[in-house]
């Protein structure tokens, strides 16, 4: 099946009784291609988690639609008809370990195959799965998830959604709040099965080195609207217009664009370290000459 994403001319309206209702989203149109992995960017505000959470199904377009294969959300989409397209994307929400709530971790984790449906056996199957691909020891399943460490907790919660079988996996800030360990840990996990699984991968995220690190598009939200769409080097080659909407450069980009201010000619498009380095060395052997 093919699980591009289409969003046509999507707008979403918040009324909140008042005579000035606000429109978190206005007229998106967006393709999100098979297999992909998308960063989603914007300042607090911008309308990037009601943007994810319309493609989970979780609010439904004032106006415009959105389309997965097979599946249409539209306006007057029955919420009846929801409950199998949200099992096919699914979503993890920022600080997820804050949603657990059951005795041990293998029931936490069967909660969602057992809420739409599978057997007890096929249910502790799919959690057992679940848990090896997070890097979850199987001596864990009986233990409490509130004795885990927070990076256990928050593979604990990104297991209990992958129990369910999604094919597009939606992620809301995942390493918010942990160390950098275990930030490295769980953006590395996500990647893996973005690669292992053909998995489309939509990341909303702050962290501009993972954005370069490991997106093939990168989409741009500002006041509820998507104002740029591209690769890393596309988006992050204008620092200007970056500062222009609030949203800050990647480490390497950041490190060159300060050096250029201070009159020194590095390219501000430098992906990773090495790049960066290679062009700080250039730079050096130019003003000895």
């Amino acid at each position: 099946m093919d699980n591009t994403i289409k969003i046509d001319h999507l707008s979403h309206l918040y009324d909140d009784g008042s005579n000035n209702p606000v429109y978190a989203l206005k007229d998106v149109t967006l393709t999100i291609k098979d297999n992909s992995y998308v960063s989603i960017i914007g300042h607090t505000g911008s309308g990037k988690s009601t943007l994810v959470q319309h493609i989970n199904a979780l609010l439904k377009p004032t106006t415009g639609e959105l389309s997965v294969g097979d599946f249409k959300i539209e306006p007057k989409t029955s919420n009846k008809n929801l409950k199998k397209f949200r099992q096919h994307v699914g979503m993890v929400f920022q600080f997820p370990e804050k949603q657990l709530f059951e005795e041990t971790v293998i029931k936490d984790i069967m909660f969602g195959p057992l809420n739409y449906g599978k057997s007890e056996s096929v249910a502790e199957q799919l959690a057992l799965e679940a848990m090896d691909l997070v890097g979850l020891d199987s001596k864990l399943a009986e233990k409490s998830p509130f004795d885990l460490s927070g990076g256990q907790k928050r593979r604990v919660a990104m297991a209990g959604v992958l129990a369910m079988q999604p094919e597009i996996l939606i992620l809301d800030e995942p390493t918010a709040g942990l160390d950098p360990k275990s930030h490295r840990e769980i953006m590395d996990l996500i990647y893996r099965m973005h690669i292992d699984r053909q998995m489309t991968i939509i990341l909303v995220t702050h962290q501009m080195d993972d954005v370069v690190q490991y997106s093939d598009q990168v989409v741009v939200m500002d006041h509820g609207e998507v104002v740029k769409v591209g690769n890393s080097t596309e988006i992050f080659n204008d620092p200007q217009w970056l500062i222009q909407h609030q949203l800050a450069l990647p480490s390497n980009a950041e490190f060159a664009y300060r050096l250029s201010q201070a009159g020194y000619q590095v390219p501000g498009n430098l992906d990773n370290i090495w790049q960066l380095a290679k062009a700080i060395i250039e730079v050096g052997e130019v003003d000895h000459e």
